[in-house]
This record gives structure tokens, sequence and C-alpha cells, in this order.
């Protein structure tokens, strides 16, 4: 299903079942206790976006608009872009799969939920 080699797959469920974290439906399972436990209130989670240029630098959904016009007029550096006034709103046009497209400062080309560790593997 995943695509994965047989002997990845063993080692996979051998790491989860040393660990504790392999769950096999087909048989009861036991109460899991923790030392401790968190509660997260959905409510209270704001959702943002990192960047514009390094992941680590959260920026709040509902500020993303200020912060990337702040982006562009800043001098070239840590958030900065050093965007002349004059070409901010600069487009350009060209063909992508035979359709005629546009580009301008701040659209989006790619987007992922990504994290900086890789999780694929144990």
């Amino acid at each position: 299903m995943t695509g994965r080699a047989d002997e990845t797959i063993a080692m996979i469920e051998s790491y989860l079942r040393a660990n504790k974290m392999f769950v096999d439906h087909s048989q009861g399972q036991e109460e899991k206790v923790y030392s401790s436990y968190l509660e997260l209130n959905l409510e209270e989670v704001e959702p943002c976006i990192s960047g514009p240029k390094r992941p680590h630098d959260r920026v709040p959904l509902k500020e993303m608009k200020e912060d990337w016009q702040s982006c562009l007029d800043s001098k070239l550096g840590f958030k900065g872009f050093a965007i002349p006034k004059e070409t901010q709103k600069k487009v350009v046009e060209f063909t992508f799969k035979d359709q005629p497209a546009q580009l301008k400062h701040g659209d989006v080309v790619i987007a992922a939920i990504t994290s900086c560790t890789n999780t694929s593997n144990p």
C-alpha cells in the first residue's frame, strides 16, 4: 500500500512494537497509561504560515498581508526584499501548458504542509 519494501515494513513494525506504539486492531487493546497528558483546546489554535524566507518565522494568517507588504518594502536582509514601490505591482505574463498565465510578487506557486524533521521513517 505504501510501496515500501517488506524489510522496511518489518523494521518499522519491530520498532513500533518495541516502543509499545504498534496497534493491532484484531486484538483487544490494553488501556495506555501515560505520565502526563496534553489537553489542547482547538478553538485557541491560530492558523499561521512560515516565512517568507525562513521556515521558523511564524506569521499569524490574519497578519500575513500586512507582513508581506512590509517584507516587500524593507531593505534586503532578514525578511526584506527591497522591491522598489514602482515595481511591486509588476505582472509577468507567460505560457504554461499552452495556457496564458501571469505571476506577480506574493503569488503562491507551491504550497505544502511540511515539517523540518523527517517523520517518514522511525
